[in-house]
């Protein structure tokens, strides 16, 4: 769509914190603009969602993670009747505490474009424009794209890891993750897999069944068991994972190969953090904001919505 002169709220950045904003603030009478260029390249990977496990669990000892989750949980729910969300049942297995927890395996690009298709039916506009800066105007604030520049009452930076680029008042810090997509097969009595949480010297693996491109695959992540701060591309660390512990706890393993690194440059922290750099501007960055995804857009219309 051409964009507008103007607008009550503009949203920077249409992946689930921007999506799910505008979801839950679009109401008749409230001109609410999403912006958003989202190449499916993604040359700098900072569209981490598209490289996202999907997995949502909900119970959680920290009172704010739980109910992040829990609202997404069940809002997941709700919607997967009428969309397609590669959803999967399963559990987390936390190998070190011997707990089975409750989860669900979901479609990150699925749910994003969900979110976005339900903001537009609730009146937002989508534009697809790259965010070049913010500047204050007067009371309001003007955002400057590749197509041309829009006044806004109120300005959302929602744009994961590429809200440095545009805001350099965001604290957030960034984080590379990846995940092995391996060449296991997944017979039936693997495809009941649960989510597994292996202890790995001070970090710990993670292994899990998702459907990708229609198939069932085996994945590994890791945190704090291989340093990599290489932002520029993957990294096939994944024997080096494996002969740190990995491989003697879940030896089916040991033989698997890595068909594709799905990476992506996230934001470490994996609680909303919000920077308000001037009246009316909010800078919102989470990691991992797919499990979160519902409480994120509800939290941040409400203070947006209330502005």
């Amino acid at each position: 769509m051409t964009l507008p002169a103007e607008a009550d709220v503009a949203i920077c950045g249409a992946g689930p914190i921007g999506a799910a904003t505008a979801t839950f603030l679009a109401r008749p009478g409230l001109r609410v603009v999403l912006i958003d260029h989202d190449p499916a390249d993604d040359p700098d990977h900072v569209a981490t969602y598209r490289y996202s496990g999907g997995s949502i669990r909900w119970t959680w000892p920290d009172p704010v993670k739980r109910e992040m989750t829990t609202q997404t949980e069940q809002f997941i729910r709700g919607a997967a009747p009428g969309a397609d969300l590669g959803m999967i049942e399963n559990t987390y297995h936390l190998l070190h505490t011997g707990e089975h927890i409750p989860a669900l395996n979901v479609s990150a690009t699925g749910l994003v474009g969900m979110l976005r298709d339900q903001a537009q039916e609730a009146g937002a506009m989508f534009v697809d424009a790259l965010v070049t800066g913010v500047r204050p105007d007067g009371s309001g604030h003007v955002v400057e794209t590749s197509r041309g520049a829009i006044r806004a009452g109120r300005v959302l930076g929602a744009m994961g890891a590429a809200n440095a680029s545009v805001f350099p008042q965001a604290s957030a810090e960034p984080e590379k993750r990846q995940l092995f997509v391996l060449d296991l097969p997944v017979p039936p009595e693997r495809e009941l897999l649960p989510h597994t949480i292996v202890p790995v010297g001070d970090g710990f693996g993670y292994v899990f069944v998702k459907l990708i491109d229609g198939d069932l695959r085996v994945l590994v992540g890791q945190e704090d068991i291989v340093a990599d701060e290489d932002t520029s591309g993957p990294v096939d660390h994944w024997k080096e994972i494996l002969d740190s512990g990995l491989a003697a706890t879940l030896p089916w393993l040991r033989d698997a190969r890595v068909d594709d690194i799905l990476w992506g440059v996230d934001t470490a922290q994996k609680t909303l953090v919000v920077d308000e750099p001037s009246p009316g501007v909010l800078i919102a960055n989470c990691g991992s904001a797919i499990r979160s995804a519902a409480w994120l857009g509800r939290t941040l219309a409400e203070r947006l919505g209330s502005g």
